[in-house]
């Protein structure tokens, strides 16, 4: 019974591990998305019944350029599967050269039945 007991616990960190490393590897894609102007590929990153609800995300993404993106507070855990962590985004619009600055504060959650993480939290517009 103590073999089976330690057996259940190993699978259970092995399992913590492997999300946290899914969750990672989602952030740092998402970030990737972001600093490369790919704007238009994030709503892929929402659970999927968010993502009609989402709103324009800009209304000329390819006017905009991402200058920085900046995790300023790092991911901490906000629940059961879930986790924070802000952002500032720095970007400017080609056309007319005017920097502005976004503080994304993500919400994300894991889906144990998926293993996958979704942003549980609308997605800011670029404006």
């Amino acid at each position: 019974m103590l073999s089976l007991a330690l057996l259940a616990s190993g699978c259970g960190t092995i399992e913590k591990a492997s999300q946290n490393q899914k969750m990672h590897e989602r952030l740092k894609a998402y970030a990737h998305e972001v600093r490369w102007g790919a704007l238009e590929a994030l709503p892929a990153y929402l659970r999927p019944a968010m993502v009609a609800e989402q709103k324009a995300i800009a209304k000329d993404p390819g006017n905009i350029r991402v200058t920085e993106y900046e995790v300023v507070v790092p991911p901490a855990p906000a629940g059961e599967n879930k986790i924070v962590q802000t952002a500032r985004i720095d970007y400017l619009f080609r056309d007319r050269q005017v920097v502005r600055s976004i503080v994304d504060q993500q919400s994300w959650e894991y889906e144990p039945e998926t293993k996958q993480w979704f942003r549980a939290n609308a997605i800011p517009a670029f404006e």
